[in-house]
This record gives structure tokens, C-alpha cells and sequence, in this order.
């Protein structure tokens, strides 16, 4: 119920049009109590909310991809997993034209009591922060070349949990590129498969 409560009082947000960031705010998220995996973007992308569920463009195809490597089902992605982000609604298109625009610490601190009382409630054991700005967030500062391939620990709102920071799977990410960040890349993905294991995820 404090969930479900939760999830009505982000759909009906609209701090970041209130601010003056958007226009219009159309919050992408699911999951529920006892997805001990939660995935954590920085923001929904262009035309999420015209879709039934969050990922479910060429950006979850990869992650999803990226997940069956660790050994998850990818059909059961949907089920199994709490997916949300640092902002809640689609910031934009970026002044460059290629991508989306990325959040402002602005806007991320407008939604931060949003992705604070998800992790309060749903407690998840696990994190997947996808790209920089997610992984700062919980980490902070550092380069993502310096975070992909471990794990970490930290805490939020009163709750303690891994982290395991992954590049972001767009596909306008060039970060990938790099054959050095793709051995990163690979060893996250097999630390991912290890603690799966270990846990029963």
C-alpha cells in the first residue's frame, strides 16, 4: 500500500513543469516490494510514456542483452527488476541534436525524494546505476572509467545496498568504444553474474 501511494503521488508530480525544466511531465517507472535489483537510469527517454513499461525501446534491448550475459532471463526483466531514474519524466532532446538531453542537479535534486522513498521501500540489495550521472549519485564524483567493474557499497535514505555501476546503454554512448572500457564493461557484467549466483536473484 505505501508503495502503490508512493507510485500515485509520482504520477501525479509536477515539480520539474512548476520549476519551469518541462512543459509537460509524463513520470516512467515500475517495479514492486521484493525486486531486489533495481535499475537506475538517468532519466525515461523521448516517447516512454507512450510505451506500457519503461526500456522497452533499443536502450532495454541492450540492457537486456547486457543482462542475459549475466545470466538473468530476459523475459522475465519486467518482473524482476524495480526500474526507475534519477528523474522521473523525459528532459529533452539535446541542444547537440544527438541524444537526449541529460538532466540539471537541478531537476535531479527536484526528483531526489522521489528515488529516495522508492529505495526506502522497495530495499533493494542491488543497484544498477546506468551511466555517469547515475553512478555519481551514489558514489560521487569520479570518472566512469574509474567506477565500471566494481562493486561498491553506499547508503540512502536509512538503507544500505550494493552498487554496480554500467555504462549507459544508449546507443548514442560512445564510451564503449573504447576496448579498454569494454573489458570494464565485461568484468561488471561478470561480477553481476557472480553475486546473481550467490544471491538466487
Amino acid at each position: 500500500m505505501a508503495l502503490a501511494t508512493l507510485h500515485g503521488d509520482i504520477a501525479g508530480c509536477t515539480r520539474c513543469v512548476t520549476a519551469g525544466f518541462l512543459k509537460k511531465s509524463h513520470p516512467i517507472f515500475r517495479g514492486a516490494v521484493g525486486n531486489r535489483v533495481m535499475v537506475v537510469g538517468q532519466a525515461p527517454g523521448a516517447l516512454a510514456h507512450e510505451r506500457p513499461a519503461p526500456y522497452m525501446g533499443n536502450t532495454g534491448k541492450t540492457l537486456r542483452a547486457w543482462l542475459a550475459v549475466a545470466g538473468f532471463d530476459a523475459d522475465a526483466f519486467y518482473g524482476r527488476f524495480y526500474l526507475t531514474s534519477l528523474t522521473k519524466c523525459f528532459p529533452g532532446p539535446s541542444t547537440s541534436g544527438k541524444g537526449d538531453r541529460a538532466p540539471s542537479a537541478a531537476e535531479i535534486a527536484l526528483c531526489r525524494g522521489n528515488l529516495d522513498r522508492e529505495i526506502a521501500l522497495v530495499r533493494p540489495e542491488l543497484v544498477l546505476a546506468l551511466g555517469r550521472l547515475a553512478a555519481v549519485a551514489f558514489l560521487g564524483p569520479a570518472p566512469l572509467a574509474e567506477l565500471v567493474g566494481a562493486v561498491r557499497e553506499a547508503e540512502r535514505a536509512e538503507h544500505r545496498f550494493l552498487v554496480l555501476p554500467l555504462p549507459h546503454p544508449s546507443g548514442v554512448s560512445r564510451w564503449l568504444n573504447d576496448p579498454a572500457n569494454r573489458e570494464r564493461h565485461a568484468a561488471a557484467l561478470r561480477l553481476l553474474a557472480e553475486l546473481r549466483g550467490e544471491r538466487g536473484w
